[in-house]
This record gives structure tokens, C-alpha cells and sequence, in this order.
């Protein structure tokens, strides 16, 4: 009798912990929806006088959503379609989320205000309100990439202004004119040689995988002190790893944007909440593309840390030029060196590669650009004359320069750049814009207006000859303001002693049949055929 007593009183009190967690999940949910709809009310009061993108349902709630969703994979030109005309275009979310909210700014003078003007306002967006960059920290970590600046960072970006304080000594003249010039041009020259047998043996060779293959090369020796030769199919197992999480990621966030945004609104902690709680714990480990992610994130840390280890290891490690000494001699910890190699990578290998990819794809599809560069370079830089800063600027190679300015034009490498609000404010032209709205620009949409390119489509390097550097505010794509990018010189000579060492020797023909798009990661690579691959002939050029 007493063990039935037992068993009734244990039922009741599991009923009553179940109906008060009830009552609790209802309440909170019911709070969160609320709060929601109040901060989704007041953000579309506030936005009320910016101009809605273009398109079916996008001046109502979640309208874009579905065209977003519809057009994930040819997501630039559809912005470049929906925000056609006007300065700036706004996407509503839901009325129960308010991270959904997204102006997307193409005037110069909105781009100067987020990123120079108001640089303290505007930031990485949080990480509660936007489940990509969730994703790219769990990817990441913690880093210059993602770092925080201003009052949006809980140390109003002084951690963010250290790492680039750190990473700027790289770039000094000293180092830019013996280590990165030494290093850019053999590496250069090796994939010259590879490309020269591929010519020989009269067999296609994918050039994109080429290209990145080069930048990782030289990437590897000037930021980590450490030789690399997958240039000539040496493998590299960091390489392969970080392209590997780096896909995955990218699948993974944009297959899980619904169920995040579910989780966190409309199930109770610790079911869901901020991040998706436990049920979006639940999902990704049963999920392929998160597990691949994890799977090779592994093998970077690994091998990371075997990169730091040896570098606090070497003797000589004060006469080391590479910036992962420099952040060693600076006494960070060794967690935190090794995410930055990460983020090294992304920003030192993926960009410029991405860069001479599109540029070349321009020059087979258009053979009289091609046969005008190597004119060009025959008269001023033939085989054998020396590859430096100077020899290559505007004012010495100004066809070549075109080339690659109209290549950034038209491909940047970075095209769409989200930034959050983390106050109130006006932008120029008098638009308001609430709190924890994402203000982002496109160096892609911006780059296709023809009130600034006429004939934007056609890729004509006479735009830029005579050379007049655009402002960083007209031409974004190496950010602007504090945050502009550190290596944006290395990457321009990187670009131009490849360029230059290939076509001094290579003609280039694309291999037919392939339908050439873009892919879908943070930077701006080649698809061909759905794979992220670009097949051309190396050829001779005619006596």
C-alpha cells in the first residue's frame, strides 16, 4: 500500500513539474514573441521612409525570405536586381524577429557613414541575431575576421585593435620589399613551370585549383614560416581540411537558417532560446554537413597547433619575419594564435586566389584583353626583367593595372559585407535606422552600376587608364576606415607578379562547355558546372 502511495505521489509531482515547466515554456515563449513583435514594430516604424527592395511581397513581413531562399544560389545578382536604382533598400523580417531587418546600402556616402563616419555604431552582427555568423565562430573561432569593434564588443574593441596592431607589422615596407617579394615571385615562377608541362603534355589543367594552390604557398611561408609546395600537387592536409569546413559551414548555415530561427523563438529553454538551445545542439551533430564542418575543423587545430608549437620551439624564433612569431612574441595564448592562423588563411589565401581566378576567367573570354596585356608585358616586363612594387604600379603597367581593377569590379572577393547597428541612427540622405538593424553593403551591386560603369556588363580595362584610385568608399572592396584591409598592397603585387610570370610565357583558353557561375562561400570563387573548378588549355603564344 505504501509503495502504491509512493508511486501516486511520485506521478503527481512529475505532473506538476511538468505542468510548471509547461507554464514556464508558455510564458517564456510568449515573452520572447511579445518582445519580438514590439522590437519588430518599432524597427518597421523606424524604416518606414527607407525604400523596400524590389520584388514580390518585399514591402511585407518574411516576403524577401522566400525569394532569398529561392535565389540563395545566384544570391548577388538578385540583390544587384532587387536593390537596382536606389541608394538604399530595405528586407523586413518577421514581426517576431527583429535580426532579420537588413538595409542594403550602394551610395558611397552611406558606405563612408557605417564604416568610417560612425565606425563605433556599426559592427559585426551578434550572434544571437544572425545564424551565418553563429555559424562562421563555430567555423572561425574567435579572431581579426570576426572580432568585434566598438559598442558592439564588450571591450569596445580593444581586443579586435591589438590583433591589428600586431598583424600590421607584417606589412611594413621592410618585410613587404625583401620577404613577401622574394617569396611571391618564386612561388610564381613554380607554378609557371607547372603550368608550362601541363602546356606541354597538351592536357587541361583547373586554374582556379591553381591559383589556390599558389596563394596558400605563399600564405604559408610568409605568415607561418612554414614551406609548401601544393602548387606542384604536393599535398597539404591543413588545406584540404580548412577548404573542407570552409564548404561545409557555408551548406550547413544556409540549410539551417528556418529551424534556427524556430528554435530560438518558439521553444522554451532549454529547448531552444538564444542559439537554438539544445534542440539546435540536437540538429547539427544529425546533420552531415555540420559533422564534415567539425570533422575538419579538428584537423586544423591540429595542425595549427603543431604550426605554433614549432614556433615557439625555434631558437630563432626573434629573427622570424613570419606574423604568426610576431603574435607569439606578442604573448597571446595558443588557442587564440591558432584561430588566427584560420582566419589568416581566409584572408590572405581565399581572396586573392578568388581574385586571379575571375581575372583570368575575363581573359579567355576575352582574347583581345589577353593579347593586349601580354603586349604590354613583353614591352615593359619580358622574362628575365625583375618583378617589384615599382615596376609593377599604375603608372609603369597601366593596362595591367586596368585588368585587375576591372576584375575587382566586377568580382569582388568579398561581395556583400553585413554590419549591425548597435544604436539608433541617420544615415546620409536622412534615412533612420534603428538599433540591431543590419546595415550591409555590396561591393558586387555597387560594382554593376552603370550611373558609375557605363555598359557595366562589359569588361573593358580602358575605365582605369589614366589611373585615378577610386576612394575606398566608391570601391569597397577591400572594406574602408579603420577596418580597411591590411593586405590589400600584398594582395594587389601578389596578383600582378602571378599574372605577369604566366602570361610572360602561357596563353590561356577556356576548356568549352562549361557553365560558369559563382559558388556560395564567404568569398567570391569560381563554379563550373557545379564544382568549384575552372578548366582551361595552356597554350604557347604564337613566334
Amino acid at each position: 500500500m505504501e509503495d502504491l502511495k509512493g508511486l501516486a505521489l511520485s506521478k503527481q509531482l512529475v505532473v506538476k513539474t511538468l505542468l510548471g515547466y509547461g507554464i514556464f515554456g508558455a510564458v517564456q515563449v510568449l515573452y520572447r514573441l511579445i518582445w519580438g513583435w514590439k522590437a519588430s514594430s518599432r524597427m518597421k516604424d523606424i524604416l518606414q521612409d527607407v525604400p523596400a527592395t524590389k520584388g514580390d511581397g518585399h514591402d511585407a513581413h518574411a516576403g524577401w525570405l522566400k525569394d532569398f531562399l529561392a535565389n540563395v544560389y545566384r544570391i548577388h545578382d538578385w540583390r544587384v536586381e532587387i536593390c537596382e536604382g536606389q541608394p538604399v533598400s530595405k528586407n523586413l523580417g518577421f514581426s517576431w524577429h527583429p535580426g532579420l531587418y537588413t538595409l542594403i546600402a550602394n551610395d558611397p556616402d552611406i558606405v563612408r557613414h557605417i564604416l568610417k563616419d560612425e565606425f563605433n555604431k556599426y559592427t559585426k552582427p551578434d550572434l544571437g541575431y544572425d545564424p551565418f555568423f553563429f555559424y562562421l565562430e563555430e567555423f572561425l573561432g574567435e579572431g581579426i575576421f570576426v572580432s568585434k569593434h566598438g559598442l558592439g564588443s564588450e571591450d569596445r574593441g580593444e581586443g579586435w585593435g591589438h590583433m591589428r596592431k600586431v598583424s600590421s607589422q607584417i606589412f611594413s615596407r621592410k618585410i613587404f620589399n625583401s620577404l613577401m617579394q622574394e617569396v611571391f615571385v618564386e612561388k610564381a615562377e613554380v607554378l609557371r613551370r607547372f603550368l608550362q608541362r601541363s602546356r606541354d603534355l597538351g592536357t587541361q589543367v583547373d586554374l582556379q585549383s591553381c591559383f589556390f594552390n599558389f596563394t596558400f604557398d605563399s600564405i604559408m611561408r610568409i605568415f607561418f614560416g612554414e614551406d609548401s609546395n601544393t602548387a606542384v600537387g604536393v599535398p597539404n592536409m591543413y588545406g584540404k581540411a580548412f577548404d573542407t569546413a570552409h564548404r561545409n559551414m557555408r551548406d550547413h548555415a544556409v540549410s539551417s537558417l528556418a529551424s534556427y530561427l524556430f528554435f530560438s523563438t518558439f521553444l522554451p529553454w532549454p529547448f531552444g532560446g538564444r542559439h537554438g538551445g539544445l534542440a539546435r545542439w540536437l540538429r547539427d551533430r544529425f546533420s552531415s554537413s555540420f559533422r564534415n564542418m567539425k570533422a575538419a575543423t579538428r584537423v586544423l587545430d591540429r595542425e595549427a597547433d603543431r604550426l605554433v608549437k614549432k614556433c615557439r620551439q625555434d631558437p630563432k624564433l626573434g629573427e622570424r619575419r613570419d606574423l604568426l612569431a610576431l603574435f607569439i612574441q606578442a604573448k597571446f595564448s595558443t588557442d587564440f594564435v591558432k584561430q588566427m592562423v584560420l582566419h589568416l588563411i581566409i584572408a590572405g589565401r581565399d581572396t586573392t586566389a578568388c581574385l586571379l581566378s575571375w581575372t583570368f576567367y575575363e581573359l579567355t573570354r576575352n582574347p583581345d584583353v589577353q593579347a593586349r596585356l601580354h603586349d604590354e608585358i613583353m614591352q615593359k616586363m619580358p622574362p628575365g626583367a625583375k618583378l617589384d612594387m615599382k615596376s609593377l604600379s599604375a603608372s609603369e603597367m597601366p593596362y595591367l593595372n586596368g585588368v585587375i581593377y576591372e576584375a575587382l569590379r566586377l568580382w569582388p572577393p568579398v561581395p556583400f559585407d553585413p554590419k549591425m547597428a548597435f544604436e539608433d541612427d541617420i544615415l546620409p540622405g536622412g534615412w533612420k535606422v534603428p538599433a540591431y538593424a543590419q546595415v550591409a553593403y555590396s561591393p558586387y551591386n555597387m560594382g554593376r552600376d552603370a550611373k558609375r560603369y557605363p555598359e557595366p556588363e562589359a569588361f573593358r580595362p580602358e575605365r582605369w587608364i589614366p589611373f585615378r584610385a577610386p576612394s575606398q568608399h566608391e570601391f569597397p572592396v577591400f572594406q574602408a576606415g579603420p577596418r580597411l584591409c591590411l593586405g590589400m598592397d600584398m594582395a594587389m603585387f601578389e596578383a600582378k607578379t602571378a599574372a605577369v610570370e604566366l602570361l610572360r610565357h602561357c596563353r590561356f583558353e577556356m576548356v568549352p562547355g562549361q557553365e560558369i557561375t559563382y559558388g556560395d562561400k564567404i568569398t567570391l570563387d569560381i563554379k563550373s558546372n557545379g564544382k568549384e573548378e575552372f578548366f582551361v588549355h595552356v597554350r604557347g603564344w604564337p613566334a
